[in-house]
């Protein structure tokens, strides 16, 4: 089962249509929206560990210079029936 994150992104003014362009290139992001609000964009993403995702959100998308911040979200798998 691949593990599933959303990253939120905050771009520089004006940049974000240049990192949407960007993002589409990377195969691990499966959507992407634009959105209002303290961050930009919002990025669904799949990779097989937290190790790749670590790799994707610190190696490539803290390169592209027209983001300025990042906040990824996990999702977690929780059983329904062990909830009280």
């Amino acid at each position: 089962m691949p593990l599933k994150a959303y990253i939120l992104i905050n771009t520089k003014i004006g940049k974000t249509a240049d990192v949407l362009k960007q993002l589409k290139e990377m195969d691990e992001i499966k959507h992407l929206d634009v959105i209002m609000g303290p961050y930009d964009i919002i990025a669904q993403v799949e990779t097989d560990s937290h190790d790749s995702l670590s790799q994707i959100v610190m190696q490539r998308l803290q390169a592209i210079d027209a983001i300025k911040h990042t906040m990824t979200c996990t999702v977690v798998n929780v059983d329904q029936e062990t909830q009280t």
